[in-house]
């Protein structure tokens, strides 16, 4: 899969993938990581580590505070893959990287159908500086 780097980094950690709209806002808990929006076709799943799919965010502004207290928890995915710019996301990596020297690459312009076959749990390694986003298993 190949999108636009846009968060420098590498990552790799099993595969989250939400078809949905998503957010951080009132839609993870920062403190474990679960994902609480009763929206979300990933509800009840966990962030923490994993290499996050989803097509676009939604709701609020403070999604990138709400994304960034989790990293402060250590609650935080390894890698943000989306098919549109999910701003929210961007910024909050932005913030991890200046408060806390974690480094989450965000990549996006991957089409929901390339990463739609992908099954959560499965291995993925994200290269944001080529945009490279591949299964390896």
């Amino acid at each position: 899969m190949i999108g636009k780097g846009l968060i420098p980094g590498k990552a790799e950690g099993g595969a989250l993938v939400s078809l949905k709209a998503f957010t951080f806002a009132h839609g993870v808990d920062p403190a474990t990581g679960k994902v609480t929006d009763v929206r979300s076709d990933v509800r009840g799943s966990s962030v923490k580590g994993k290499v996050l799919f989803y097509p676009f965010g939604k709701g609020s502004t403070t999604a990138s505070a709400w994304f960034l207290e989790a990293v402060r928890l250590g609650n935080y995915p390894a890698a943000i893959v989306t098919e549109g710019v999910d701003l929210s996301a961007v910024i909050g990596s932005v913030m991890a990287k200046v408060v806390y020297g974690r480094e989450i690459p965000v990549v996006g312009g991957v089409p929901r159908d390339a990463y739609s076959k992908l099954e959560t749990g499965q291995r993925v390694e994200v290269d944001a500086a080529s945009g490279r986003v591949r299964p390896l298993s």
